[in-house]
């Protein structure tokens, strides 16, 4: 896709990776860009950017937001779903955000604009390498991820039809608020940001857009049993 011009969405844009990846977009010359966020509020240093940015409410944890203000939209070619949270809770703790955000919240949002994506066009969804095999201490997002990672391959046969796009990011670690610890090797949103804007160009399916998550994709593929029983450990680490 040649992004001049072209009219994109991005939700979580006010993250780190989300910001990045908006600047990222108005250097190839986007001609708009709506920004989801989760409150007005958190969309005002985005507007400083560019006058081709327009702040949109997209609380993914509330259908009603959702099907109100996407329902307003105009047509779109790139539909960046970026948003997500990682709650770090493991299987047996009690917590439901990685799936409402992660899965339904990305599902809703992709279900309310199919119809309005232009032939042509793409959709990124972002998982995570671990969407491959589970880290057991943030075992509720992986899982979540890997369910992403499912939609995504049924969204990119349902959307062959119309000649949309659908490619599949999955970055290991990047160094935003989302992985606060340091003791893992961390990329900046800068430079992932430019591997999906590549992606997108040369009409990729899948990237893997730093070190850590081409190792980890090797590995699976080699010694897939072995990546699992590494990853485990992290539990008694813990």
């Amino acid at each position: 896709m040649n992004l001049e011009n072209k009219i994109a969405l991005v939700t979580g844009a006010n993250g780190g990776l989300g910001t990045a990846i908006v600047k990222e977009l108005l250097e190839k010359g986007i001609g708009k860009i709506y920004c989801g966020v989760k409150s007005l509020e958190k969309g005002k240093d985005l507007e400083q950017l560019s006058d081709k940015i327009s702040i949109v409410d997209l609380d993914l944890s509330n259908n009603i937001i959702l099907e109100n203000n996407l329902s307003n939209l105009e047509n779109i070619d790139l539909l960046i779903n970026n948003a997500g949270v990682n709650s770090g809770k493991r299987v047996f703790d009690e917590e439901n955000s990685d799936f409402a955000i992660n899965v339904q919240g990305t599902l809703k949002v992709t279900q309310q604009l199919s119809n309005k994506i232009n032939p042509n066009g793409t959709i990124v969804n972002i998982t995570s390498i671990l969407a491959l095999c589970n880290l057991p201490i943030m075992g509720l997002y992986c899982a979540s991820k890997s369910a992403l990672h499912s939609l995504t391959q049924a969204m990119r046969a349902e959307m062959s039809s119309k000649s949309i796009q659908v490619l599949e990011v999955l970055p290991g670690p990047i160094d935003t608020k989302m992985t606060p610890d340091d003791s893992m090797p961390k990329t900046s949103p800068q430079n992932i940001a430019i591997e999906i804007i590549k992606a997108i160009e040369t009409n990729q399916e899948e990237v893997y857009p730093d070190d850590f998550s081409k190792s980890i994709k090797e590995g699976l593929e080699k010694d897939p049993k072995g990546i699992e029983k590494q990853f485990a450990q992290s539990v008694g680490a813990r």
